[in-house]
């Protein structure tokens, strides 16, 4: 699918988006480990739980529909 707002010979990357939810998960879990403050790390423990999942539901939705 192209973007109507997409210059023509620009093309935007389509990133899939349990590969997105990955990364967003991947990079909540490395600031619970290197934060040095405590709040950023509780917090960002809670992002990587809710992602996790997010990313759960997406595949169960997908399993349902045999895939």
């Amino acid at each position: 699918m192209t973007d109507p707002q997409t210059p023509p010979g620009k093309a935007r990357t389509s990133v899939p988006t349990e590969a997105l939810l990955r990364a967003v998960r991947d990079a909540a879990e490395r600031l619970t480990r290197f934060s040095r403050d405590p709040e950023v790390r509780r917090e960002a423990g809670n992002v990587a739980q809710a992602v996790g999942r997010l990313l759960e539901a997406i595949r169960n939705a997908g399993a349902g529909k045999g895939r």
